[in-house]
């Protein structure tokens, strides 16, 4: 069985990380907006979700790394204890080593319920983490209510098309083994939007949006105080949007005019609605509709890249060029954030000065 305070190290290593490979995708998304690359929208998709893969695959490499005998000699905490001992800051010998020490006597306060700060990030973390999850089951459940009450309108191999009532909004979800496009039952006299929505959900399918997005509503409950899940959420709800738009319209012979006027029709009846009653997660929709309405801005520029949307240009080039060194990155931070496994000379004569301080002390009060 796993020790508790190894669980929580790897727990807190996996929020750093995640924080990092938000902090490297911000810069990436602000240089590449720069160039004529700015419009890349597919790439730039598969760019996220390729980290999120290396955040997945990172915990491996580590145990990887260990195994081989840690041939990356990078450590935060022996990087920092090797410049306090060449003088480039000052501080009291004590107070650098009570520093140092500060995550693991978090960790032991909070696995061992010592003290009063132990017992309240243990409750936040219990009592975030189960209502994030909570929440997810009674989404999950609703979106079953509403597809098990919804009527059964076409079916192709695992793919069923139902009508529902229950939501003006189309989208698209997955179960265990079935994929579903849901479609507002007054779509039916309006061919035109229903040609656009189903044809934008089988998009969102083919791009594997919908497995991507029951992983991430997975993901979010264990990183519910992680700022940087939130970021990613909105990320890829953001990209993939563009993304499908781009993409459907090159491939299909739509009207730009006519899809951004399904778009804001849709929109429209969405508003008319209460938002908080539309489309339960996890699921990808036509038009992301939430308790705060949608995003006017946003929906601003689906309009405007719809226009431009056949000139587009995704380089598949692009990808491991751009992935690669974030890879690469990435890999480095999750190293040097772990623990030093020996006591190095540095350590050691940080241990010699502290306890030399110590006995100064107590024979100034003798």
């Amino acid at each position: 069985m796993i020790p508790l305070d190894a669980l929580l190290n790897a727990y807190i290593d996996a929020n750093i990380i995640l924080a990092l490979a938000a902090l490297l995708w911000l810069v990436t998304r602000a240089t590449l907006a720069r160039t004529s690359l700015r419009t890349a929208f597919s790439v730039e998709l598969r760019l996220v979700y390729g980290l999120l893969i290396v955040i997945g695959c990172t915990p491996l490499l580590i145990a990887g790394i260990a195994m081989i005998g840690n041939p990356v000699a990078v450590n935060l905490s022996d990087f920092a204890v090797a410049q306090y001992l060449d003088g480039r800051f000052v501080m009291a010998p004590t107070q650098f080593e009570q520093l140092l020490m500060t995550r693991d006597m978090l960790v032991n306060d909070v696995v061992m319920l010592r003290t009063s700060t132990g017992q309240i990030i243990a409750a936040l973390l219990i009592a975030g983490i189960g209502s994030a999850l909570l929440r997810l089951a009674v989404s999950a459940f609703r979106l079953r209510q509403l597809i098990k009450n919804s009527f059964a309108w076409r079916r192709s191999g695992n793919l069923h098309i139902r009508l529902t009532d229950a939501t003006v909004v189309p989208f698209s979800t997955i179960g265990l083994r079935r994929r579903y496009i849901i479609i507002p039952s007054a779509m039916l006299s309006q061919p035109a939007d229903l040609k656009i929505a189903l044809a934008h959900e089988l998009q969102h399918i083919r791009q594997g949006d919908l497995h991507w997005e029951l992983l991430l509503e997975i993901m979010r409950p264990l990183f519910v105080f992680n700022p940087a899940m939130s970021m990613f959420k909105r990320e890829v709800e953001r990209l993939r949007e563009l993304a499908c738009d781009q993409q459907l319209l090159q491939r299909s012979g739509l009207s730009p005019l006519d899809y951004g006027t399904c778009l804001l029709r849709v929109c429209r009846n969405a508003l008319q609605k209460d938002p908080t009653r539309q489309i339960a997660l996890p699921t990808v929709a036509l038009l992301q509709v939430k308790a705060g309405g949608t995003s006017e801005r946003f929906l601003r520029q689906r309009v405007t890249e719809i226009a431009h949307a056949r000139h587009a240009a995704n380089p598949g080039w692009m990808l491991p060029i751009v992935l690669l060194p974030l890879a690469l990155m990435m890999t480095l931070g999750a190293v040097s954030i772990q623990r030093s496994g020996d006591w190095s000379q540095d350590r050691l004569m940080l241990s010699t000065i502290v306890n030399l301080e110590r006995l100064n002390q107590r024979n100034g009060m003798n």
